[in-house]
């Protein structure tokens, strides 16, 4: 049989099964006698035997046949489902998503950590109470196959650099496999990664330690690519060793110089593998109405072709291109359970760790949105999650002293306001000291004692979201409050949304974070500078104002805008694109990463639905844009990157 054909369903099943799986082990922890969880556990677990066995994935049939064992053995009540139980099969969980993990990547189960699993059952009755994560992909050398070495030498001869970049993080670097994600963004806007140890799939699920190492190609020096490395935070050293056509480098022993051509093909195979996972399930009755539509709107062409009773069929195809659109932007939207679900089974083992205890409510979870937001969300939230544990939340007998209740509240919610979608995640802990947090950027000499003595709350809790910035007096294995918050600021502004910040010092702390619904399609300004148009999305416009000289002011060699009582920043668009200057007749005042910017424009065209298409990094190299526009008059516009000209 070759299972290559059903893996995108054995692997989009096999996912749903261990969200399922999840929620009802946590549900077991607390109800360890439920007969109904049990056998629902166990049918998940029989599922799951049944579809690898299929599969000829060895080693998640025989994990999952172990599971079945102890179940049954719940089941008849020969064993107890104590924490030691619990905690077993939780590492099971954790083995079956590694290996579902590397089976998208590479097509085989052969995961240490699945095999590890299967000892522990081989031994259950000294079941060691501590949860350890099985390290892979960890190496200090790389080794290279065939396919790469030729690369490598290829690039040499045709004049480029070729190096061997060892990045090494900081000891307790907050969320590992984002920081690595902006180094292989910071290189590969300089060049090609051919090669990287550990693999980007560990990298991405933080399965390494804290280093990593990429074979990267350039035309770049080594300072010009170890100084952006270096500026991203905790980032403690970088290494780059020049890699010449002579050395000699380890290959993987079953490549072979003949097989040069066979590498390639399952370098290919990898990829498609890895895209297969890459997938949305639709409801049939929902590609039935695109059917129709589509079929509906060919009619409309045909008539339209003959010219025949134009204005109606306009009209009509108007119509049907409007309920064609609305139905594509459905398809992509997916509930935000998604990246929700993840959570319950964090704070579970995230309040063990702290010796806090933790309760964690989830509301909105059925609030859907575009499936790109949704994978993005996951590393963001999970961080806010764990400072709100770490440094929101107080210990119990703290808590008691203070006329809490012992248990805190983790409050995650998510919930639609006009075209955006709003994610809270909000605790009743502690709360942000105002005072500490200017006390300590005045020690690290952000903010002067006057500027900090003007400085609003919500200024201060911006602060937070400076590279580096934290409050706390040591570092946790869970966070840092302010540790990491630069990144989730950053991932939040990629999408086109913004963060805020509320707390009340004894009472707790609310994090707001608004984006927009689809990425795809967004309302937006269209304005007009030296005679070139540009859109603005609507998203981040609070106001329009009509720009008057004498509301216009210098101060320290900078233009501000005095509107009704307030100071604006103000910047002239043409001035900052580096286009001729001609007069300013508008004001667009935008709110972003906490402040309000001015952007000053020659003319307003009007509001514009428009569809957003990517563009070029080489276009886009002063990063002013998060993409372009076709209008409908055949002309292509840019659509201005606000959070970009708010940190001018």
């Amino acid at each position: 049989m070759d299972y290559k054909d059903y893996l995108p369903i054995f692997l989009d099943e096999s996912k749903e099964n261990l969200v399922r799986l999840n929620k009802l082990l946590l549900e077991l922890e607390s109800k360890p006698d439920n007969q109904e969880l049990l056998n629902e556990i166990f049918r998940i677990a029989h599922t799951i035997k049944g579809m690898s066995a299929t599969m000829g994935f060895n080693n998640m049939a025989t994990l999952t046949h172990n599971m079945e064992n102890i179940l049954d053995d719940l089941r008849k009540g020969k064993l107890k489902a104590d924490r030691d139980i619990i905690n077993l099969l939780f590492f099971s969980f954790d083995a079956l998503e590694k290996g579902l993990e590397l089976i998208s990547t590479s097509g085989n189960d052969d995961s240490p950590l699945l095999k590890e699993a299967i000892d522990r059952f081989s031994n259950k009755d000294k079941i060691i109470e501590s949860r350890t994560v099985s390290k892979e992909g960890s190496s200090s050398k790389v080794t290279l196959d065939q396919y790469n070495i030729l690369v490598i030498k290829e690039a040499i001869q045709k004049g480029f650099n070729v190096f061997e970049i060892h990045v090494k993080l900081r000891e307790n670097t907050v969320l590992k496999s984002v920081r690595a994600y902006m180094v292989f963004k910071v290189l590969e806007e300089k060049g090609e990664i051919v090669y990287s140890e550990p693999s980007v799939t560990d990298l991405e699920n933080e399965k390494f330690d804290l280093d990593f190492t990429v074979v990267f190609i350039t035309k770049e020096t080594v300072e010009a690519i170890r100084e952006p490395i270096l500026q991203i935070a905790e980032i403690e050293s970088v290494d780059i060793t020049p890699i010449s056509i002579g050395e000699k480098i380890e290959v993987k022993k079953e490549e072979s110089v003949s097989k040069v051509q066979e590498a390639i093909v399952e370098k290919e195979g990898t990829r498609s593998l890895s895209k297969m996972g890459q997938t949305i399930r639709i409801d049939v009755e929902r590609l039935d109405e695109l059917m129709n539509l589509v079929g509906e709107l060919v009619i409309q062409r045909t008539r339209l072709a003959q010219i025949k009773e134009f204005d109606s069929t306009t009209d009509e195809l108007a119509r049907i291109t409007n309920e064609l659109q609305n139905l594509v932007m459905k398809v992509r939207m997916i509930p935000i359970e998604q990246v929700f679900n993840r959570f319950p089974r964090m704070v579970r083992d995230l309040s063990q760790e702290s010796g806090k205890k933790v309760r964690l409510e989830i509301y909105g979870a059925d609030t859907e949105l575009d499936k790109t937001v949704v994978d993005a969300m996951g590393d963001p939230l999970m961080h806010l999650i764990r400072n709100a544990i770490d440094h929101g939340i107080e210990p119990p007998e703290e808590r008691i002293r203070l006329g809490k209740q012992e248990e805190g509240l983790i409050r995650l919610s998510a919930y639609h306001e006009g075209n955006n979608i709003y994610i809270e995640v909000e605790d009743d802990g502690a709360g942000i000291n105002i005072d500490k947090v200017k006390r300590r950027a005045i020690e690290k000499g952000l903010i002067t004692e006057e500027i900090g003595n003007r400085m609003s709350d919500e200024d201060v809790y911006n602060l937070l979201f400076i590279p580096g910035f934290s409050t706390s007096e040591k570092v946790t294995d869970i966070s840092g409050r302010g540790v990491g918050m630069d990144v989730v600021k950053r991932r939040v502004e990629e999408l086109n949304g913004t963060i805020k910040i509320e707390s009340k010092l004894g009472r707790g702390t609310k994090v707001t974070i608004r984006l927009p619904l689809t990425l795809a399609i967004i309302q937006s300004l269209l304005v007009k500078t030296s005679e070139e148009i540009f859109a603005i999305p609507l998203s981040n416009i609070e106001e329009i104002v009509k720009l008057e000289e004498s509301d216009i002011k210098t101060v320290k060699n900078v233009e501000v805008l005095y509107s009704r009582g307030r100071v604006i920043p103000l910047y002239r668009l043409s001035n900052v694109l580096g286009l001729p200057s001609n007069k300013c007749n508008f004001a667009v005042i935008v709110r972003t990463a906490g402040k309000q910017i001015g952007i000053a424009v020659d003319d307003l065209i009007g509001e514009e639905e428009i569809v957003i298409k990517s563009i070029d990094k080489m276009v886009n190299s002063n990063r002013n844009f998060v993409g372009a526009t076709i209008l409908g008059n055949g002309k292509v516009a840019l659509i201005l990157d606000v959070n970009t000209l708010a940190s001018i």
